[in-house]
């Protein structure tokens, strides 16, 4: 018979080793996915640089798991297409541009990922950003499996007027935008976007009944740019505390940085104090890459990885996300998993004990991969195939192809400040651990006989979270713009895309066109339509962007 403090130690690290079961009446636990927009790989502090201090997304991050090998789509309509119903776009004729605000269509009729989480117990809300479809009701978030939406319809709209202008061949055409549910919230007109969405989500969690599960989809407008004249807007005192930032733009985008970085912290702070926290899993990701120079700028940055939003280069959809839960085994931890945007459908459902979405989807149920630190059940990614533009971009394993390229090149290249220079203050480890959601983690993990992550393992996870890159000028160039060739990287080793390894292995180059050639088979037309400008005109519903394709708009 084992002595008593053996038997002592070992459960105390069944403990701390085992992950829990959701204390929801029903089991399931309660999922809070956050979607940040345009938001930069170099714009968040977990990935090692200095510029822009993100203490509570790094607190996340370092308690759980950073997905370093994370795919989304290249621009707005496609991810959040491919998140809600687990399909690549090309399936759904959603991979071109993002929808305009007087275009009429919207994502195609069928079950997404709230109404699936209805028909398991789940209250299914939505704060923020929707961008798939309003001209009629029926694709509106409360239509489509939401019990609740707080937001704007359209892609983005200014952070205190809530105007958004769409510029179409006949002019610009302006309109508020912001609703709950079906009435217009012009009490919020003059109060910062990030601060009234993270409220919203606030008062969710706080009138939520934590015995049942709750799905809150944050989606916020940060750091996405505003209209024209006023791409970048963020209390005074956020800018004020990035002096060291020389240009001003730069110091504007990183206080919108900060102020979704505060956000985050408030939300796991509210779960925590309605003790919801020790039965949540929270996902948050970016929608695409920054794009730092285009019609929209924000100033972000990819460093090192090359383009920006998009384009298909690792820039433009290999974007900063992160998992964390108590569910999780063997955090925290750094993961090269190989995942994409579309996984989180069936591996949401599966953390949620439901049954298997239809097997048509293109999504992989990833939460096993997850839980106990297993190999990625993808060996393969389609980033996504433009038949108009005619770029198109697949992975395999370790390879990359690319082809094609977006405007033409122009934004093929590397972008954006690197945030590690000497003007940047040190990182401070500490201010992780004394963060909102450092300490909500903290106090959590008391209770569970865990200890969260201490400065020292901070320091080791960032360096590992941290990508290398060849030297400037190494290695073979591709440039699909020019040269019409195709370019295949072996991204794992290299993922800034500098050496095109095309030339020397072009049976690779054969293998990954098959392969792409076989997506191309189930691709739907893109459904892009040209806008409707006169019919959705904001002027004849009082300045309102609304659901002008109905008989009677809302």
């Amino acid at each position: 018979m084992a002595p008593p403090g053996s038997l002592l130690a070992c459960c105390l690290l069944a403990l701390t080793s085992r992950p829990l079961v959701a204390r929801t009446t029903s089991g399931r636990p309660h999922i809070v996915f956050i979607v940040a927009d345009d938001l930069g790989w170099n714009d968040v502090s977990f990935h090692g640089a200095d510029q822009i201090p993100t203490p509570n997304m790094d607190a996340l991050a370092f308690n759980g798991v950073i997905l370093n090998s994370h795919y989304a789509q290249p621009s707005c309509t496609p991810s959040r297409a491919a998140l809600m119903t687990g399909r690549y776009p090309i399936r759904l004729g959603m991979q071109g541009l993002p929808l305009l605000a007087a275009e009429p269509r919207g994502l195609p009729e069928g079950q997404i990922l709230p109404g699936y989480l209805q028909e398991l117990g789940y209250s299914t809300h939505a704060v923020g950003k929707w961008h798939l479809g309003f001209y009629k009701k029926s694709l509106t978030p409360t239509q489509r499996g939401f019990h609740s939406h707080f937001g704007y319809w359209a892609g983005f709209v200014s952070y205190y007027d809530y105007i958004l202008q769409d510029t179409y061949p006949d002019g610009p055409y302006s309109g508020f935008d912001l609703r709950r549910n079906y009435s217009l919230a012009w009490d919020r007109v003059g109060r910062y976007a990030t601060d009234v969405f993270t409220e919203e989500a606030e008062a969710v969690i706080g009138a939520h009944d934590p015995s049942t599960p709750l799905f809150l989809y944050l989606a916020h407008l940060a750091v996405h740019a505003g209209n024209r004249g006023k791409f970048l807007e963020a209390p005074q005192e956020a800018v004020d505390a990035f002096r060291h930032i020389a240009d001003p733009n730069r110091r504007t985008y990183a206080a919108m940085v900060s102020k979704l970085d505060e956000s985050v912290g408030r939300v796991v702070a509210a779960l925590q104090s309605r003790r919801m926290l020790e039965d949540s899993i929270i996902v948050l990701l970016s929608d695409n890459g920054a794009p730092t120079i285009g019609t929209y700028p924000t100033w972000g940055s990819n460093f090192p990885l090359r383009g920006l939003k998009e384009t298909l280069w690792e820039g433009g959809v290999r974007v900063p996300a992160l998992v964390w839960s108590p569910l999780l085994y063997q955090t925290p931890r750094v993961s090269s998993q190989l995942m994409h945007i579309s996984d989180w459908l069936p591996t949401l459902l599966a953390a949620a004990g439901g049954p298997p979405p239809p097997a048509d989807i293109d999504g992989v149920n990833q939460w096993d991969a997850l839980v106990y630190n297993l190999p990625s059940r993808r060996n393969s990614v389609l980033v996504n195939i433009d038949e108009r533009e005619r770029t198109a971009a697949f992975r395999f394993g370790n390879y990359k192809m690319v082809v094609g390229s977006a405007r033409n090149g122009e934004y093929d290249g590397y972008f954006g400040a690197s945030g590690r220079d000497s003007a940047s203050p040190p990182y401070n480890a500490s201010a992780v651990v004394q963060s909102s959601a450092g300490q909500a983690i903290d106090e959590l993990f008391k209770t569970l006989y865990r200890a969260a992550a201490s400065p020292s393992e901070i320091s080791f996870l960032r360096s590992a979270a941290s990508l290398q890159c060849r030297p400037s000028g190494a290695g073979v160039p591709c440039r699909p713009a020019q040269t019409r060739e195709s370019c295949l990287y072996d991204v794992e080793l290299d993922p800034c895309e500098t050496n095109n390894l095309a030339p020397e292995q072009p049976a690779t180059v054969r293998a990954l066109r098959h392969f792409m050639i076989q997506h191309r088979k189930h691709l739907v037309p893109q459904a892009n339509l040209p806008p409707d400008s006169s019919a959705a005109d904001p002027a004849k519903f009082g300045n309102v962007w609304t659901s002008w394709g109905d008989a009677e708009p809302v």
